[in-house]
């Protein structure tokens, strides 16, 4: 079995949000093989994307000197790959880079490669696209399900809301 890496830094850092949709959607969400902890230099979030199936904002990532994001590192199987460019509306509406992460370790000294899923902004410059409690809630759940350190999950709860 081959494997690929995806750092996940929204509502996929929660195992059950993530696994819902992938049965939904007719994927094997055994594919998913391995789940860390992992750092993001040089980028942080933006809220410049709408998204219809979270009915609010999701999370974005731009990049930023000096400033890094939490997350989790999920290893798939490969051909799981294709199910998460569904999920993320690649090519279309988000774009799949490569990245380096640092694991969250003892050291924070390992690297890997992996892929990152950035939404295109939607038209015009809004900053304000803010998220559905909801939305917000599945994240932060996942950030806490994973053990994400304390001051990253605050960064999440400090995440202004459309309501």
């Amino acid at each position: 079995m081959s494997t690929d890496f995806v750092f996940a830094y929204g509502s996929n850092m929660n195992s059950s949000d993530l696994r819902s949709w992938l049965e939904r959607n007719g994927f094997d969400s055994s594919l998913v093989v391995g789940r860390k902890l992992a750092i993001l230099d040089g980028y942080d979030y933006v809220w410049n994307f709408y998204s219809s199936g979270r009915a609010g904002g999701a999370v974005n990532l731009e990049p930023k000197e000096k400033s890094s994001v939490c997350g989790v590192l999920i290893e798939l199987d490969t051909s799981l790959l294709k199910a998460m460019d569904r999920k993320e509306g690649h090519p279309f509406f988000h774009a799949r880079q490569r990245v380096k992460v640092r694991l969250l370790d003892q050291e924070g000294t390992e690297t890997v490669l992996a892929w990152v899923y950035l939404a295109k902004p939607n038209k015009g410059d809004r900053r304000d696209i803010w998220p559905t409690r909801p939305y917000k809630k599945i994240v932060l759940d996942g950030a806490v399900e994973m053990g994400l350190p304390q001051e990253c999950i605050e960064k999440i709860r400090a995440w202004q809301t459309e309501e």
